[in-house]
């Protein structure tokens, strides 16, 4: 068996390719270091969740429109909602929002009676408390009690990709999902273009500016509680959009 089979991925499937992917053609070449880094990807996280953490690269968002066949404009706007822009918090980690009801679902509700600060049946905002760094201690809350789930359950990084969303952001794990948000925002930047690509709807939903159609895919159907789509609508215009 591949290491693609493994991941349930076929090398045919793959447009883009980011790293992970390209250890993956390299170890089934016979290339050593890279089926260390892929096994290493696909388990582990950085101490701390601090890594290389750099900030998006020159071109980066051009790229990235092109990719989507989208404006700078749309891909800036997204960011400018989901995290005010940027991919990390002053500490070196990607910033997150751990969701108690996503982590609940996750785990068949056995966590509700004895961590109901973490584990919710309903989507109650008082439970998430402050920002920022605090989002890490109520990860870690759960991660004692299920690390993948936890891991799942929180949004990572720039444009705030649940992690229970690896694969369709490109990633063979959750894990390699946030080991890979820890390291860059171009990283988090390519995971946003690939979970977009994955969901034909929300892509076209982008690209037509219909901020309703596209926020309620990508933020759920209580997007209007926080009014996505009219910021969306609003940030797309600050950046230039037309």
């Amino acid at each position: 068996m591949s290491l693609f089979d493994l991941f349930g991925k076929s090398e045919s499937s793959i447009d883009e390719q980011p790293d992970w992917r390209q250890s993956v053609e390299d170890c089934l070449g016979g290339e050593e270091a890279s089926c260390t880094w892929v096994e290493t990807t696909a388990s582990a996280l950085p101490f701390n969740f601090i890594g290389s953490h750099l900030e998006m690269s020159a071109g980066a968002w051009v790229k990235a429109a092109a990719l989507l066949s989208v404006t700078e404009a749309h891909v800036r706007a997204v960011a400018s909602v989901e995290a005010l822009g940027s991919g990390y918090l002053a500490s070196g980690r990607p910033k997150i929002l751990f969701e108690a009801h996503k982590f609940s679902a996750s785990t068949s509700r056995r966590y509700d009676s004895s961590h109901p600060n973490i584990s919710s049946k309903t989507w109650n905002q008082k439970l998430y408390g402050g920002g920022g760094e605090h989002q890490y201690a109520r990860l870690a809350e759960a991660m004692k009690l299920h690390e993948t789930a936890a891991l799942a359950s929180s949004s990572w990084g720039a444009f705030q990709i649940l992690g229970s969303n690896f694969e369709p952001a490109g990633y063979p794990s959750v894990q390699a999902f946030v080991y890979a948000a820890c390291q860059s925002e171009d990283e988090q930047l390519f995971s946003f273009c690939a979970f977009v690509k994955a969901n034909p709807t929300m892509h076209k939903a982008l690209k037509a500016k219909d901020w309703a159609g596209f926020a309620s895919r990508y933020n759920g159907s209580g997007y209007k509680a926080n009014a996505y789509d009219t910021k969306l609508s609003a940030a797309f215009k600050k950046f230039g959009g037309k």
